[in-house]
């Protein structure tokens, strides 16, 4: 083994991997991480030149893959404490923006500060209130500094779902042929 897998990465982050980038490596759910982590470094040992498909990892060979699994998980887990001071960023910004982004009204004394956290918090696209926070930002500032936050793969996919699914719900039937009102 010549390289470490960053601890990081779980054992559904590595299976995610896996699958997503069609590795030959046969596993099972009731497999720990260490099990799995075997596999892949004998997949390294045994495949020198191995190249992928079109993948939102936007890996193209071994190499980069190593790479990838050597550094820390681009998408990991955030502890409460991180995730609270997180939300509670996005809701200072939120409530900057309920009163018509007044500086005085806020807990913010310059607008340097409002910047910096939203830089921050952009990062972590994935939370709902991130995302609000970005949304009421670039409507009132978006022409000066536009913020967009980083959404995970996994998080763009399920929200298309959800917007797909809201989408059925709301079609609008047509039904033409005659009909008679009654005003009473």
């Amino acid at each position: 083994m010549s390289f470490q897998i960053h601890k990081s990465f779980t054992k559904n982050d590595l299976i995610d991997i896996c699958n997503e980038l069609k590795l030959p490596i046969v596993y099972s759910k009731a497999e720990t991480k260490n099990e799995i982590q075997v596999k892949i470094y004998d997949f390294f040992k045994h495949n020198m030149r191995y190249t992928f498909s079109p993948n939102h990892y936007k890996l193209d060979c071994l190499t980069d893959l190593r790479m990838y699994l050597t550094g820390e998980n681009p998408n990991k887990r955030l502890t409460s404490k991180e995730k609270d001071k997180i939300i509670f960023l996005s809701k200072k910004i939120l409530h900057y923006a309920n009163n018509d982004y007044n500086l005085k009204c806020s807990d913010y004394k310059t607008e340097q500060e409002i910047i910096d956290d939203m830089y921050y918090i952009s990062k972590f696209g994935d939370i709902l209130s991130v995302r609000k926070a970005c949304e009421v930002w670039n409507k009132y500032h978006g022409l000066q500094t536009r913020i967009i936050p980083y959404i995970s793969h996994k998080k763009k996919i399920e929200l298309e779902k959800k917007r797909k699914y809201k989408m059925k719900n709301s079609q609008l039937k047509v039904e033409s042929g005659k009909f008679v009102l009654e005003f009473n």
